[in-house]
């Protein structure tokens, strides 16, 4: 086998091992390895014998074992022998027996790549006449790369100069070894980050904060599963602060005279107790009805939907409707049509804006309380009207 053979061989197995090694997670820490080589050698054996010879190419087949401290060093024994027809003594058995100290480049990759150093001993042997027997020592470099064909299976590729100490000569050689994995310690895998589910309640109301729609609430209160304090009597005000828990339902907080918009519940202070009315509150309706009928139109109903959102927000008070008229006609006719035309703006409230009947109370007046001339026709229509006045409530009567 020529040196071109040899090294074509050589790149055959690496280009198998593209597509057949393992990956670099399966490579294993530690192991011993044995197994065969084969190598060409280029020696120049007149240099042995002090004669003046031409370079010999010998190939030698062999043995090898070694042992992989870890991912970076590893030492290897080394031994060949063949017969050789040479140039200057014919037959002769060749041998070469060394041990070497690698550097392994341990990476990412199945190909690991190593430097090496080591030193042995090169022995030539002539058949025909032992009295020629040559030896020396050697010391040794190298570089290659090995590579995991399977678990078991190493590949080792490379080349190797060493220099005869006695003749004070290099010789080179090339070299492809298989070998077989014994003992292998599989490679330590770092334990993965044991990542702890940690859960967050800034506020201690045993709600985790990623869940929790009310953040700061005080130490102790009660609340829903969104993190919120409850509100048992739906006033607007949590119970922590609620002075008044038996708040009728539906009642709305006065958040410091900011007028509400809502149409429903009671109007109750920040602690959560209804408030009441401390005198009287008197409206003037310009209630719209047809020329002598007692029939609201549809366009006064927003003023008294106005005036039932009022009562809403004192459900204790009471509503007093008094309907008036100017002094056109006669004045017992006013008064009945007057008493009329309340009891109309008193079923508006009562069956479109839904306030109890018993709250409302209505009187007519006649022309007996003009509060403007009726001598004129814009004083008459000022006096055209219905008075709305809510009664003052008691403090102790607001939840009767």
């Amino acid at each position: 086998m020529n040196a071109k053979h040899f090294l074509a061989a050589s790149i055959a197995c690496a280009s198998v091992t593209a597509t057949t090694a393992v990956t670099a997670d399966e490579i294993p820490e530690r192991y011993f390895y044995f197994g065969g080589h084969i190598s060409e050698n280029w020696i120049d054996i007149g240099d042995h014998y002090d004669q003046n010879t031409s370079e010999n190419s010998v190939t030698l087949p062999g043995a090898q074992l070694g042992y992989r401290f870890n991912r970076d060093w590893s030492v290897q024994g080394w031994w060949e022998r063949n017969n050789s027809n040479t140039d200057l003594i014919g037959d002769a058995d060749i041998n070469i027996a060394h041990g070497s100290l690698r550097k392994h480049f341990a990476g990412n990759s199945a190909f690991e790549p190593y430097v090496g150093i080591g030193a042995g001993e090169f022995r030539t042997e002539p058949t025909s006449d032992s009295s020629n027997d040559f030896k020396e020592t050697i010391g040794t470099l190298e570089t290659g790369f090995q590579t995991l064909l399977h678990p078991h299976f190493l590949l080792d590729v490379g080349a190797r100069p060493y220099y005869s100490f006695r003749t004070e000569r290099w010789d080179a050689e090339v070299y492809a070894g298989l070998n077989f994995l014994i003992g292998a310690s599989e490679k330590k895998e770092e334990p993965a980050p044991v990542v702890e589910n940690v859960v967050t309640d800034s506020d201690g109301d045993g709600v985790p904060d990623d869940r929790d729609q009310c953040a700061n609430t005080p130490a102790g209160a009660q609340v829903d599963a969104t993190g919120c304090e409850l509100d048992d009597d739906g006033d607007g005000v949590v119970n922590s602060a609620d002075e008044c828990p038996d708040t009728p339902a539906g009642a709305l907080v006065d958040r410091k005279s900011t007028r509400l918009n809502s149409s429903h519940g009671a109007l109750v202070d920040e602690k959560g107790c209804q408030q009441y009315l401390e005198k009287d509150v008197k409206e003037t309706l310009y209630v719209e009805f047809g020329l002598d009928k007692a029939e609201v139109r549809q366009t006064s109903y927003p003023d008294l939907e106005r005036l039932a959102e009022e009562m809403r927000k004192y459900p204790s008070a009471d509503l007093v409707l008094e309907g008036h008229t100017d002094s056109t006609g006669a004045a017992s006719y006013n008064k009945s049509l007057s008493k009329k035309r309340a009891d109309a703006v008193k079923k508006v409230l009562v069956e479109e804006f839904n306030i109890s009947t018993d709250r409302i109370t209505t009187e007519g007046y006649g022309e007996e309380k003009p509060i403007a001339d009726n001598g004129t026709s814009e004083g008459r229509a000022e006096n055209r009207r219905v008075e709305a006045i809510m009664k003052a409530t008691t403090q102790e009567a607001q939840y009767q």
